[in-house]
């Protein structure tokens, strides 16, 4: 009788807590998928075949696959806890270089890999642009795709950012 009071206890327990523990990650449960037609990724980048909506305790991302299936280009969405675009992505790391996008949202940055010759990295690829708008943030990693920074590329990536911003809370 105890162990059935005590299992009915914890799962009562995770029921009152999950809504909140959801609430406290994503408050404005932002859907990161539903932030632009997926044809337009499609037209933008042509590799990009697919979408798949991944989601992973509190949070969720919009993963658009090529034509293998593998991810292309991973969209994720939240509020945001910076106010600064480049303050949200310097914890990267020393691999990248960070820099300041102007014209989307209220703050924007993009991270672009450094050159290392011994690992076989070209640098200059763009590994995250990072927009935050109004209390809300949207993030693009073009993980399979070639987007060099200043190039047509990352032209599209920051239309698609732009439009993607302004539907968020």
């Amino acid at each position: 009788m105890k162990s059935i009071f005590l299992c009915m206890a914890a799962l009562l327990l995770a029921l009152c807590i999950t809504p909140q523990a959801w609430s406290a990650a994503n408050p404005d449960h932002i859907d990161p998928c539903s932030l632009i037609e997926k044809e337009k990724v499609m037209t933008a980048f042509p590799a990009v075949k697919a979408i798949e909506k991944q989601t992973i305790g509190p949070n969720t991302t919009c993963n658009y696959l090529n034509d293998k299936g593998f991810v292309a280009l991973i969209v994720s969405a939240g509020r945001a806890d910076h106010r600064d675009g480049l303050s949200a992505l310097v914890g990267m790391g020393e691999g990248y270089s960070y820099r300041p996008v102007s014209g989307l949202g209220d703050s924007a940055a993009v991270a672009v890999t450094k050159p290392e010759p011994k690992l076989g990295i070209t640098g200059g690829s763009v590994a995250e642009l990072h927009v935050i708008t109004k209390k809300s943030f949207v993030n693009l990693a073009p993980v399979r795709l070639e987007v060099q920074a200043g190039s047509p590329a990352f032209t599209g990536l920051k239309k698609l950012a732009a439009e993607m911003a302004t539907k968020l809370p």
